[in-house]
């Protein structure tokens, strides 16, 4: 159905403000009974032109099937682009609200607007039953023109978003304990001296840190910034929603963009199921943290990301999940200055950037407490040399990661699971999660080895902040 040319009621919002307030925490479950669809505008490119030739002043309304069909006003509006555009780029994030038992009925629609005429230039449909819950979807709706030559370049409209369906609970893997790790970001602890534009993070947690740096290595796209799943209208397959059980590269999420450049803050929580083996800690599974200027994504003829400006890698071995069991209420643990490597990114010290960052292990399907700005300053702080000694991985053998075959890998990885036989990765490799370990004896057992060398964890308190981190939290 040709939908283009249509009056539009709603206009556009006005611009984000990158300067995240403390109060911006993101919301992971929908109400009670209701689900959640949050849809981020990226970018578009080869946008047609207005009625008349004119060039585009793009903005995207979103709404449902319901919505539309009684020709009620939404707010899930984004901002206008600075100047008009056939390749706008927008960065903002709108949310749908639709009842739980109408989901089967209800499609999210997706228009792209001109903002002088108010003509409606693209449509979109999306069948919301298709979409996974939890499930980040980078999509790229490929539209065809009139001509409908959707197999020529020059034939396809490119829409970029990323689509989430929030449900009221996290679904619980049979025979799992946990159901989800949150990952809070708050921001950078000193300001940097080169960094021109806010930053976004591509967060994910991955099985096999040194399998997915070979993917890497080997430029599979879906080791690279963001998997972009393509959907051609106007029917998409349901076969194109489909998510794998266990994927080596895991799920990324993307942030929203961090300012001031100088000192990006996020105050962001990116939450991994459990049932993506995100639970199942490892001595091979890590949290990989990219960062991207917000500046990559824009131009070009395809919505890509270039370069990122640093990475940040957190070993999830199995003493670090034991530690995270061993504290009084939230079952977490903050580190106070991870840092940032291959990075270009300088303080105004001189040295590399370091980030604040919180995570906690979820055993509820209805959590009541995520971590916020307030709370995961509560949390245990994890010793910086515990991180150096116990959680790094050894740089000689992701060397011989990098210049091995998959193959030879793979055999490794299987001679490494026979001579640690109590090793947590069969379970993960089965898409199983380690059930907790709460031995109170063995735990002692363990806290006075480590004691005997290293303290491992200070709690948290005004004392225990690196002096540029109280100008910034305090």
């Amino acid at each position: 159905m040709d939908q283009t040319k249509q009056k539009v009621a709603e206009g556009p919002e006005d611009p984000l403000d990158t300067t995240q307030t403390v109060e911006s925490v993101i919301s992971h479950l929908s109400p009670s009974n209701k689900e959640i669809i949050t849809v981020t505008l990226h970018g578009a490119t080869n946008l047609p032109a207005c009625k008349g030739g004119s060039e585009p002043w793009p903005y995207v309304v979103v709404k449902t099937t319901s919505e539309e069909a009684k020709n009620q006003n939404s707010k899930a509006v984004t901002s206008v682009t600075s100047e008009p555009s056939k390749a706008p780029t927008w960065g903002d994030t709108v949310t749908l609200e639709v009842q739980a038992e109408d989901v089967g009925q209800e499609d999210v629609i997706i228009k792209v607007v001109d903002n002088r005429k108010k003509e409606e230039l693209l449509f979109y449909q999306i069948p919301i039953k298709y979409l996974h819950v939890f499930h980040p979807y980078h999509f790229e709706l490929v539209k065809p023109t009139e001509t409908g030559k959707a197999d020529e370049v020059t034939a396809k409209t490119q829409l970029y978003a990323t689509v989430v369906r929030k449900g009221s609970f996290i679904p619980r893997q049979a025979g799992c304990n946990l159901t989800a790790l949150e990952v809070f970001l708050r921001g950078i602890n000193e300001p940097l001296s080169n960094n021109p534009s806010p930053m976004v993070v591509i967060a994910r947690v991955v099985p096999n840190y040194k399998e997915f740096k070979v993917s890497q290595m080997n430029k599979d796209p879906a080791s690279l910034g963001l998997p972009i799943t393509p959907l051609s209208f106007p029917i998409p397959s349901v076969i194109n929603f489909d998510v794998p059980q266990v994927n080596k590269n895991g799920c990324p999420q993307l942030s929203k963009p961090g300012g001031p450049p100088e000192l990006p803050l996020w105050n962001q929580s990116f939450l991994f199921q459990g049932r993506d083996g995100a639970t199942s800690f490892s001595e091979d599974a890590a949290l990989v943290l990219e960062y991207y200027s917000s500046a990559s994504m824009k131009g070009g003829e395809s919505w890509t990301f270039s370069k990122p400006l640093g990475v940040s890698v957190l070993p999830l071995k199995s003493c670090l999940y034991r530690r995270m069991l061993r504290g009084k209420g939230l079952n977490g643990l903050r580190i106070e200055r991870l840092p940032i490597t291959d990075t270009k990114l300088k303080t105004i010290s001189g040295e590399a950037p370091t980030v604040d960052l919180s995570f906690q292990l979820l055993s509820s399907e209805r959590p009541e407490n995520f971590l916020t700005p307030n709370n995961s300053k509560a949390l245990p702080i994890l010793d910086p040399q515990i991180l150096d000694e116990k959680l790094s991985f050894s740089h000689e053998s992701l060397s011989k990661a990098t210049v091995s075959s998959t193959m030879n890998s793979s055999t490794s990885t299987r001679q490494e699971a026979e001579e640690e036989p109590h090793s947590p990765r069969t379970s993960r490799e089965m898409g199983e999660c380690l059930p907790p370990v709460r031995d109170e004896e063995l735990l002692a057992e363990e806290d006075r080895a480590e004691e005997a060398s290293v303290t491992g964890l200070t709690e948290s308190g005004p004392g225990s902040k690196h002096p540029q981190d109280q100008r910034r939290y305090g």
